[in-house]
């Protein structure tokens, strides 16, 4: 997997791989709580990589947005979600209720348009 075209995904399989590694060459000697152990160390380093490739794809974003010439972004993010819990109680009888309702929409398309040519700075030349 190219590491350019697919950053996150790389990361994770890297992550995935030193697992099965560290378990194949542990064989029958380790027990079930030390895999578990090591276990919660790799998901603990694969949720750091997962955050660490989000923020490089963001600054790959932004430098791509610095470079085009025309941009078009288009992002909507709902999250959102309700709960409610009823109580009543009469004489004769207790009635109690519980709800809850949950709604996301994630969106992202962003799109570029040509390049405007980076210009690097020319060292300026000393006099001898």
């Amino acid at each position: 997997m190219n590491p350019l075209l697919n950053p996150t995904g790389y990361l994770i399989g890297l992550g995935v791989k030193k697992i099965v590694e560290s378990i194949s060459e542990s064989g029958q000697s380790t027990t079930i709580d030390e895999l578990e152990e090591m276990n919660r160390r790799a998901q603990i380093k694969a949720n750091a990589l997962l955050a660490q490739a989000k923020v490089e794809q963001e600054l790959a974003i932004s430098r791509r947005i610095d470079s085009a010439e025309e941009v078009e972004i288009e992002e909507f993010y709902d999250t959102s979600g309700k709960g409610n819990l009823g109580f009543s109680g009469e004489a004769e009888k207790v009635t109690l209720g519980l709800g809850g309702e949950g709604r996301r929409v994630t969106k992202r398309i962003i799109k570029f348009k040509g390049c405007t040519p980076i210009e690097q700075p020319q060292p300026e030349a000393e006099d001898v």
